[in-house]
């Protein structure tokens, strides 16, 4: 039935371009605009072919160009370039160096010409990559209320990526992420460049919505404040670490986010390798009826948890549930290899703790996202009585200094960092850190609390976010 679904989009999508290159040769569609492979509206091929050819014969006979002339020629080049692997010899490192050196010119080119428009200073800090247009088309007949079908697809360097990580494991994999050099900085090396237009080619196949959860919030070098004055047990004593520069996810990943990386990779999680996930069922719950409006308050005498057949990433509480309305709630039911197979499709990684701390806790070593006090109804946590994830953006006024959201509460997120296994472990299982709480926390947790889980560990309350280079 997915298979059918996607043929059936296909064939929609077959139709309507045929209808666009007919009004195209008619004059009715006078941007020649076309539905492209990854689901936006580009100029077709034929239409770029005119565009060019015109802009030559124009400067052959008159000399002369306008603006808006040089405006859809940068266009079609910038189109180009965002798809790196079109080109040929790209894959080299003669070719990727020849494409850094023709974006660098692009970039300069409204300062040799001036802008004619009243400059806009985005926000400071937030990395976004920014199209010159892009409409996004509505895939009404394709949602998240159940997964998507994967086609066969080529092989690319993003695919090799993650069977790498398959192979050499979860802290081969680790060693290999950490990019800090041993003075402390980080170095401009052929794997951040990569990265970065791995970044690039995610950021391109996302719509204008999800480019919004897709920010990533640039966090100065510096001293920053880690651990607790009064530890606890698995607590770090309170401790100043100096950090070099990084860029912290802003949110989350959403589920819209990864359904996009497993679609375009046929990635399979850990979950639905093995055929269950962990579920967590709160003791409070309120639910309301779409139908007559009522509300109802779900009570459990206590927290439980169980092994759950087909829970997964895209059916977080088992056979028969769906991610309707959860588009841009965090991705759950995800292990530790499957947030560093996402982190390095994409051109990022995951952090460690104390960046993950830093990020959070800002300058000041606040130990809330908003300052020093509690607040009620601040986060989701057990006594919000929601009982499941909500939106990485529902707390979106109480984002902290650097404009981090959703550090507390909500679901924990993976970091990098090894741990010794908990006391009642006689063997010595690997465990690593994770941050933030969930929403099953208590009101007592704190962005300096932290908890320890096996690395193959996936459950509803357990998610990541990212660092790009």
């Amino acid at each position: 039935a997915i298979k059918n679904r996607r043929k059936n989009l296909n064939s929609i999508k077959s139709s309507v371009n045929t209808d666009l290159q007919k009004l195209y040769s008619e004059g009715k569609n006078l941007e020649g605009i076309t539905i492209g492979p990854t689901n936006i509206f580009i100029l077709s091929d034929e239409a770029k072919d005119n565009v060019l050819n015109a802009f030559r014969s124009r400067v052959e006979l008159e000399g002369t160009v306008t603006l808006s002339q040089i405006t859809k020629i940068l266009n079609i080049v910038n189109e180009i370039l965002s798809n790196p692997e079109a080109i040929a010899d790209a894959e080299r490192e003669e070719g990727l160096r020849k494409l850094d050196q023709l974006k660098k010119l692009l970039q300069g080119l409204p300062e040799k010409v001036g802008d004619p428009e009243e400059e806009v200073e985005d926000d400071a800090g937030i990395v976004e990559d920014a199209e010159p247009f892009e409409v996004v088309v509505t895939e009404e007949e394709i949602s998240l209320d159940e997964p998507q079908g994967v086609e066969d697809t080529e092989e690319s360097d993003e695919e090799e990526v993650i069977e790498d990580l398959e192979d050499v494991g979860v802290d081969d994999a680790i060693e290999g992420a950490e990019v800090e050099g041993a003075d402390g900085s980080y170095e401009e090396d052929d794997e951040i460049k990569k990265a970065r237009l791995l970044a690039e080619e995610f950021n391109n196949l996302i719509g204008a919505m999800d480019r919004f959860y897709n920010r990533y919030i640039l966090i100065p070098e510096g001293e920053y404040i880690v651990g607790s004055k009064r530890p606890k047990k698995d607590e770090k004593p309170e401790q100043k670490v100096h950090l070099s520069p990084f860029y912290m996810g802003k949110f989350p990943i959403t589920n819209a986010l990864f359904e996009i990386f497993v679609e375009k990779t046929g990635y399979r999680t850990t979950a639905e390798k093995l055929g269950y996930g962990t579920v967590y069922y709160g003791r409070f719950r309120k639910t309301i009826d779409e139908k007559t409006g009522l509300k109802k308050l779900t009570w459990n005498s206590s927290l439980i948890s169980k092994a759950v057949e087909g829970a997964c990433w895209h059916q977080p509480l088992g056979q028969g549930s769906t991610l309707h309305n959860k588009r841009n709630h965090p991705v759950v039911q995800v292990s530790l290899e499957d947030a560093m197979a996402f982190a390095a499709w994409t051109g990022k990684r995951l952090p460690t703790e104390d960046e993950w701390e830093a990020a959070s806790r800002t300058t000041h070593g606040y130990v809330f996202p908003w300052g020093k006090d509690w607040k009620k109804d601040s986060c989701n946590i057990e006594e919000s009585h929601i009982g499941d994830t909500t939106s990485v953006d529902k707390y979106i006024e109480l984002e902290n200094d650097f404009m981090i959201a959703d550090t507390l509460g909500n679901v924990l997120e993976w970091t990098l960092d090894r741990s010794e296994p908990p006391s009642y472990r006689k063997d010595r299982s690997k465990y690593y850190i994770v941050k933030g709480g969930s929403w099953i926390s208590g009101n007592d947790i704190r962005l300096f609390s932290r908890f320890k889980s096996e690395p193959e560990s996936h459950s509803n309350i357990l998610g990541f976010r990212c660092v790009a280079y």
